[in-house]
């Protein structure tokens, strides 16, 4: 198969082109060519920026592919970009999606793909428009959409940074410090290994089934997030000492590091995966401690794993918690997070 991966550098599209490559696919990457490419083995680099007018279209001129899977489409003009240019030229375009779309609290508890929607913030808004779009074309032009979900998904690539994006959340645990975890820590997750969520774009492409459809690949594995810093401080060979705040305070006096809390985490996250088990053969096989486990070693090799000293953000919320104050005077604070760092999403 000839895919185009648009992407190709991220946490899940390097672990799909990794797949594509191995089985011995023809796969070209479409990036800006900033991220080092983490793929052992023979693959195309395109480079060309979306948010540039004209840039993709000229780096993709005149080529025509089987698949191409974007993993960069985050806006409503994303979307319609991929028609113009795709529609008519490849047999199947796969959207990266997100579990976002659905919102929460959920309606309903396994959450299905047919379950009512309120999505998370822009991020979720902008997704189900682009997944909008993609159906409306779905099968015009001899094109079809697929949409996948993934949940929260991590691995190598990714610095395991919890729920307040503290990427020395592992150096407190080995040192035995408190860390924080939001209300009573009771919330289920699902957390995916990235080799297996790639498994599922991967099972997606040419398969008559996925034509026109959407599905969730999300983990069977679910653990409430007390449970989740227990298997974390296991695997980094230290302790969870879990010191449980309250999400609105959290929200009130952190409103960046605590955003993924207030509109996500903290609502259960409980898929159903029988539609992508059945057309796709989709399973999770790499339990969460295996994954945390993978993901410290890939931390201490790519040197992504910060020190306390580097990052004292969690200090500084329990200390103001427990002087029952509703602001952090501590010069070291920072209220930050890598989703665009805004207050909201």
């Amino acid at each position: 198969m000839r895919a185009l991966i648009i992407g190709g550098t991220g946490l899940i599209s390097t672990a799909i082109t990794q797949q594509l490559v191995d089985r011995g696919d023809a796969v070209t990457v479409l990036n800006r060519g900033r991220t080092p490419v983490r793929v052992r083995g023979a693959l195309e680099v395109l480079i060309g920026d979306r948010r540039e007018p004209g840039s993709l279209e000229a780096a993709v001129k005149g080529r025509t592919w089987d698949a191409v899977i974007d993993m960069t489409a985050f806006v409503a003009e994303d979307g319609e970009q991929l028609v113009q240019v795709f529609w008519g030229r490849t047999a199947q375009v796969v959207l990266c999606s997100t579990a976002c779309v659905y919102g929460g609290p959920a309606v309903e508890i396994p959450i299905r793909e047919t379950s009512p929607r309120n999505p998370f913030g822009q991020y979720g808004v902008n997704k189900a428009a682009i997944e909008k779009l993609l159906f409306d074309r779905s099968g015009q032009q001899g094109t079809v959409a697929t949409v996948l979900r993934p949940s929260f998904t991590t691995g190598e690539g990714a610095t395991a940074g919890g729920l307040l994006f503290d990427d020395a959340l592992v150096s407190r645990m080995r040192a035995r410090l408190p860390v924080v975890v939001m209300d009573d820590g009771t919330t289920p997750w699902a957390i995916a290994h990235v080799s297996d969520v790639a498994r599922g774009f991967v099972a997606s492409l040419g398969n008559p089934a996925a034509a026109g459809n959407d599905y969730h690949l999300t983990s069977h594995e679910h653990v409430d997030w007390n449970g989740v810093y227990r298997c974390l401080a296991g695997a980094a060979g230290g302790i969870a000492d879990i010191v449980h705040i309250p999400s609105m305070w959290l929200r009130r006096v952190a409103p960046r590091r605590s955003l993924g809390v207030w509109f996500i985490y903290r609502f259960p996250s409980v898929y159903d995966n029988h539609k992508a088990e059945r057309d796709l053969g989709f399973a999770t096989t790499v339990s969460l401690a295996e994954t945390f486990s993978r993901q410290i070693r890939w931390m201490e090799d790519a040197g992504t794993l910060r020190s306390v000293a580097e990052e004292p953000c969690e200090d500084c919320l329990i200390d103001a918690w427990r002087a029952g104050s509703d602001r952090i005077d501590d010069p070291r604070w920072v209220d930050f997070n890598p989703w665009g760092n805004h207050t909201e999403n």
